[in-house]
């Protein structure tokens, strides 16, 4: 039988033959491990996943809130200009009605009383309207659209009568937002000219639209939202906004303008990024609660299924360690604790390679006159003489990095990597051990308990057969008891061997 070469000398239990098994963590182990590993990762992938769907799910809400904030804002601009410009032309309506009629001459000569019904009768009268002044070419009020008598007033110094004065086709003229001199609110004036029958300036007359009427409109279109809208004149100076406080319209947020054309006008509306983040922000907490439920449902999950490979690694571990157990006690022999001769016949077939054996030493060893022992002290007394034999045996081998053997009865062997002289003195310090406990031994011509050893290297045969080389040690034991017990005898390959019958097959089960 032919088996790996074997160098190293190793401690009792790891010597040739001894019985390996991989660690739960090793191969046994990474059965096990393999699928927790795979679980670990199909986990951190679908809570990832999840996240990552949860996370779109909240930037689509993010971006469909602005998205519905950009088109509220483009929806409020577009009223709102509309409402400012149908105001505006009905106002200037009113102006070109009362421009139209200040030419007739059927008005000359008229009562005021009549000519002011003629005048403004027809005009438009909603809140937030202020009434139209006709100045004479002086800038002097001669008419008002909201009295018989008219206020005195002045036009000379405000930039609608220079404009409608030094442009005769100036049409309507918008002037800055001011406060009124009649009535101290703030307005937005509106002017036309009117002229002669042979187109010279005859005068101006003048309107107003309160901003707070505007504000109103704006308001109503706006409703509940937290829209500001602005309006500002040519010059870019806020003329109003919709907050009563002050909003400030260059921090964070969606702003959206447009011009009122054909005026100077320009409007502008802005939603604060805390308003748009309140139409989205509430939505995400279902979807956050709901990732953090399955979250912790899956960790849940994994850790069982942890804790169960766990278990399962355990399991295997403690049958593993059982199956070693057993491997051991089928291995040992129970009554000495020395490894039996089923252990001995698998590890002496390692040596059967002829270049590794000259490494290598086995000793025969017989406990002398046993029988004896036995026959008068009892079994019991026996089997306590086999055990302190066996300690000797134990303590020898585990300090030569050998292994003992109980291959019979009263026969040992003992296997050790190590040099001839080595060897020899291990043999005799093994001999020697036995002597020195002085077990009682009437039958014995010594008195005590003795040892017989046959030594056998495989340097000395290197060439013989594995089982040559163990009957050489079966041979110089025997000699060791022909030669009078208590001794150790060495098989040496050449050396003359006593006549005599054939020894007994003691070690050579070994086998091939």
């Amino acid at each position: 039988m032919s088996v790996s070469p074997i160098h190293d000398r190793r401690p009792p239990g790891e010597g040739p033959g001894a019985v390996r098994r991989e660690a739960p963590g090793g191969r046994s182990g990474g059965l096990l491990g393999e699928p927790r590993r795979l679980l670990a990762i199909v986990a951190i992938v679908v809570i990832g996943g999840m996240w990552a769907y949860a996370g779109w799910m909240i930037l689509d809400l993010r971006r469909q809130a602005w998205a519905n904030a950009r088109h509220d804002a483009a929806s409020l601009l577009s009223t709102s200009e509309r409402a400012l410009s149908r105001d505006i032309e009905l106002y200037d309506m009113s102006l070109r009605t009362v421009a139209d009629l200040m030419n007739l001459s059927v008005l000359e000569g008229v009562s005021p009383e009549v000519r002011h019904l003629s005048l403004f009768d027809r005009l438009s009268r909603a809140r937030g309207y202020g009434s139209i002044f006709v100045l004479d070419s002086n800038g002097d009020s001669f008419l008002e659209s909201g009295a018989v008598v008219p206020r005195r007033l002045n036009g000379t110094d405000q930039p609608y009568f220079t404009v409608q004065r030094d442009d005769a086709e100036g049409g309507l003229f918008i002037g800055a937002p001011r406060s009124s001199r009649i009535t101290g609110q703030e307005v937005i004036p509106l002017s036309r000219r009117f002229s002669y029958a042979d187109g010279k300036f005859a005068g101006v007359i003048v309107g107003a639209i309160q901003l707070s009427y505007i504000r109103e409109i704006f308001d109503r279109l706006k409703g509940d939202s937290a829209f500001t809208v602005a309006l500002t004149f040519r010059d870019g100076v806020t003329t109003m906004t919709t907050e009563a406080t002050a909003v400030d319209l260059k921090g964070p947020g969606l702003r959206e303008s447009r011009e009122v054309l054909p005026w100077p006008l320009h409007l502008s509306v802005f939603l604060p990024e805390s308003a748009i983040d309140e139409a989205w922000m509430p939505q995400t907490r279902p979807i956050l609660t709901i990732a953090l439920l399955l979250s912790a449902a899956i960790l849940g999950v994994l850790v069982l299924l942890h804790r169960e490979f766990g278990r399962r690694e355990e399991a295997e571990r403690q049958a593993l360690a059982a199956q070693t157990e057993l491997e051991r006690l089928a291995a040992t022999d129970a009554l000495t604790g020395l490894w039996n001769r089923r252990r001995f016949e698998r590890t002496i077939a390692r040596c059967a390679d002829p270049a590794t054996r000259p490494d290598w030493a086995l000793m025969a060893i017989d406990a002398d006159h046993f029988k004896w022992l036995n026959d008068r002290y009892g079994h019991p007394a026996g089997d306590r003489a086999l055990r302190s034999v066996a300690a000797v045996l134990i303590t020898r081998a585990a300090a030569s990095g050998g292994e003992a053997f109980r291959v019979g009865g009263e026969e040992f062997a003992l296997l050790v990597a190590c040099g001839p002289e080595e060897a020899l003195r291990l043999a005799e310090s093994i001999r020697a051990g036995v002597a020195a406990l002085a077990l009682p031994h009437a039958d014995h011509p010594r008195g005590i308990l003795t040892l017989s050893v046959g030594l056998a290297h495989g340097a000395w045969a290197p060439e013989a057969s594995l089982q040559d080389w163990m009957d050489e040690a079966d041979e110089a034991l025997y000699a060791a008891k022909r030669q009078g017990r208590d001794r150790v005898c060495l098989a040496r390959e050449g050396a003359p061997r006593e006549p005599g019958p054939a020894p007994p097959v003691r070690l050579a089960a070994g086998g091939r």
